[in-house]
């Protein structure tokens, strides 16, 4: 606790805070207790997986900028129907797959908004015209999802 990383994350959960409009609004949101959200944001506790999964939900933020402070806050919006599109027919290619495959232990739907999430994260990506893709960085969102999934599917 309290490494530079923690403190980090802890910053980074009292920004959410102001995003929501204030610590008990962020509560609200997340089903979270205020003074929870006050250890985390002071670096006082670790938040779980789950606890950073709602907080950036609630309030609109990337995963990986919550976890790591790489990227952008949020994720923009998508810019055209297409887009959309595009994120409905991957959103349904792994609801689908969740569904008929034996290998997938995953509830389909909470298996497609992960994988959603991380398409959405490599067209971030793509769209930021950086040249280098950070592959560690998408590795640990890779890794977050998965231990996600395995824990919701336990």
């Amino acid at each position: 606790m309290n490494s530079d990383a923690t403190t980090g994350l802890g910053q980074r959960i009292g920004i959410c805070e102001k995003i929501a409009g204030s610590r008990s609004a962020l509560a609200e949101k997340t089903g979270i207790a205020a003074r929870t959200l006050e250890n985390y944001s002071h670096g006082r506790n670790d938040p779980k997986a789950s606890a950073c999964v709602a907080i950036a939900q609630a309030t609109g933020v990337s995963i990986e900028w919550l976890l790591t402070g790489i990227g952008m806050p949020s994720s923009p919006p998508s810019q055209t129907a297409e887009d959309e599109s595009e994120r409905k027919i991957v959103y349904n290619i792994a609801y689908f797959l969740a569904r008929k495959s034996k290998a997938v232990k995953a509830d389909p739907e909470a298996f497609a908004d992960s994988f959603l999430s991380l398409y959405d994260y490599c067209r971030e990506k793509q769209q930021s015209g950086s040249e280098t893709f950070d592959a560690q960085a998408f590795e640990n969102v890779v890794e977050f999802a998965s231990k996600r999934l395995q824990k919701n599917s336990a």
